[in-house]
């Protein structure tokens, strides 16, 4: 399941018992101050869930995958996340998620 910004922000007006409004504002802003951190080159850490930070990454080669030509790709920054000791350990501790193969249609199928 993936969770979008507006589940955050109904679980915070949920366990804070206070207005979706005030939810969704405060989410929008600590994910803005966390944003604004990183474009000044600043790393985030959240203690014992982990670090957010910015990698400069240098130019290299590519490859079109089309047609096998080699591309010049530019250096750029990218943002990286590590997982801090708490975090992994609740992760490592969690119960095994079976996740259902997804079902290729056939032609059958589709017809129904």
């Amino acid at each position: 399941m993936t969770t979008t910004k507006h589940d955050i922000a109904e679980q915070m007006s949920e366990r804070l018992a206070i207005e979706p409004k005030v939810a969704t504002k405060a989410t929008e802003t600590i994910l803005s101050v966390i944003s604004d951190a990183l474009v000044e080159g600043e790393y985030w850490e959240l203690r014992n869930f982990g670090v957010f930070k910015t990698k400069q990454r240098a130019p290299r080669l590519g490859r079109n995958i089309h047609t096998g030509e080699e591309i010049p790709v530019p250096s750029y920054r990218d943002v990286t996340f590590k997982p801090g000791k708490e975090m992994l350990r609740r992760v490592a501790q969690a119960p095994k998620i079976a996740k259902p193969k997804p079902r290729k249609q056939s032609t059958s199928d589709a017809n129904l």
